[in-house]
């Protein structure tokens, strides 16, 4: 007899989950009007009620990342989902709390992109963020403060580093996956989890050299040095059981707005 398949019933529950999941008011998704950009601006789903969400060329997989809260190397997939890239707009319900953002890019990956996924364990590499001894030099997001938050990228002025970011309303999660986004080279052997235990949002200035530089024997920060100096925290490596997600099934291109 024929073997069945469970995908689809498991596909449909999956559907149905995202349908009573909660959900932005309105989403435009559309292929990246300039593909190969660098968009100087890394995102954060860090964004007040009733605004908008703006992601201008992202793939996929940072979407992922992003709606998962996961590192780069916890996803595991197809590999367009780094190849294909789009602009997206969506808004923000007024009576929403934040914690359901995430939640809604989760049901816009299900409802537009048909992303099916399972969870799993893997024992591999991380870098725990974690308050440095002398404690946090980032300068807390000042109260009421909604501005956009994210990190906008630059060419470093302090002599020995080259490159920068301006990073505005980070919460520590946002600064793990931030520095993930902004420094990759140095972090492709697993991710950064944030155990820093920091409530607050905050704002500061970040400056380094790559990890190639770092490697020809550059003399400017590390990003390890750079966040500890610059920042107060500190980047731990160590060995973790850590959460992964396998795709099971995305389409490459989203359905019709």
């Amino acid at each position: 007899m024929p073997r069945r398949s469970v995908f689809p019933a498991v596909f449909a529950a999956l559907l149905a989950h995202a349908a009573t999941a909660p959900e932005f008011d309105v989403a435009s998704v559309r292929p990246a009007s300039h593909d190969g950009l660098i968009v100087n601006h890394t995102p954060s789903l860090n964004v007040e009620p009733g605004r908008n969400l703006n992601f201008a060329n992202i793939s996929l997989r940072d979407l992922i990342v992003l709606a998962y809260g996961l590192g780069i190397r916890q996803i595991s997939g197809p590999d367009f989902l780094t190849e294909t890239r789009f602009d997206i707009i969506a808004k923000v319900p007024a009576d929403a709390s934040k914690e359901q953002i995430p939640l809604m890019l989760q049901t816009l990956l299900a409802q537009r992109f048909k992303l099916a996924l399972h969870h799993d364990r893997k024992v591999m590499q991380i870098y725990a963020l974690e308050v440095a001894k002398g404690g946090v030099k980032m300068k807390e997001s000042a109260a009421g403060d909604t501005g956009e938050a994210g990190c906008n990228r630059s060419f470093a002025e302090t002599p020995g580093a080259t490159l920068a970011a301006v990073c505005h309303r980070m919460t520590s999660a946002d600064v793990a996956q931030q520095l993930q986004a902004l420094a990759p080279g140095y972090f492709n052997d697993g991710p950064i989890i944030d155990m820093t235990g920091l409530k607050g949002t905050y704002d500061f200035k970040l400056e380094w050299i790559t990890r190639g530089e770092a490697n020809a024997g550059g003399d400017g920060p590390t990003i390890f040095d750079a966040v500890q100096k610059q920042l107060g925290l500190k980047l731990d490596g160590r060995k973790q059981s850590v959460d992964i997600l396998a795709i099971d099934h995305c389409e490459k291109e989203p359905t019709e707005n």
